[in-house]
């Protein structure tokens, strides 16, 4: 009678133990990722919405995220597969997508950082000019009342986002920049 006492309370255990490493390693992830990802500054566009559970983010566009069709190598994505998009740095400062592929390129140029996303809606048709990319990074969280702000300073062109962009493509909020000044940082352990 004992033996299945004991067999259940080891699998309690096994199974605690898994979900709270499965959980440490998705902190531990994150961590990486900003503390060692290539920076990238990127104007923004939010728009100010609300999360029952989170609170208020703003919703983030970026010129990034409508890529040509023209700039696509080798064969199609599936319709929702993969893509990856390098961008390169302008002289400006600004970064434009330069590549878009089903597949990581295995080189890349100065100044430029491949980012990996899904298309919005299906990949596009044949006849179609452009695809609209998400990243994974249009969202950012803010304390209350702040969505209004920043919208005001998105219109006059004052926002932009700081991300970190890890080696397979995976990018990351880390921070907001309000007229070239670090406001909202993305906290680390």
């Amino acid at each position: 009678m004992k033996m299945p006492r004991i067999t259940l309370a080891l699998g309690l255990v096994i199974a605690a133990v898994l979900q709270t490493a499965v959980l440490a390693w998705m902190v531990i992830d994150r961590t990486r990722l900003l503390k060692t990802g290539q920076e990238v500054v990127l104007p923004i566009l939010p728009v100010d919405p609300r999360d029952l559970f989170r609170g208020q983010y703003v919703r983030l566009g970026y010129d990034i995220s409508n890529v040509p069709i023209a700039l696509l190598e080798g064969p199609r994505p599936t319709p929702t597969g993969v893509l990856y998009v390098t961008i390169a740095q302008q002289s400006d400062g600004t970064w434009k997508p330069v590549r878009l592929s089903g597949s990581k390129p295995q080189t890349v140029g100065d100044k430029q950082v491949v980012l990996k996303g899904r298309p919005a809606f299906r990949f596009p048709r044949e006849n179609a000019t452009a695809v609209f990319v998400r990243y994974g990074i249009e969202r950012f969280f803010v304390p209350e009342g702040e969505g209004p702000r920043l919208e005001d300073m998105a219109r006059d062109k004052k926002l932009s986002v700081l991300l970190a962009v890890d080696g397979s493509g995976t990018a990351a909020i880390k921070g907001i920049i309000i007229d070239g000044k670090l406001q909202y940082s993305e906290r680390l352990l």
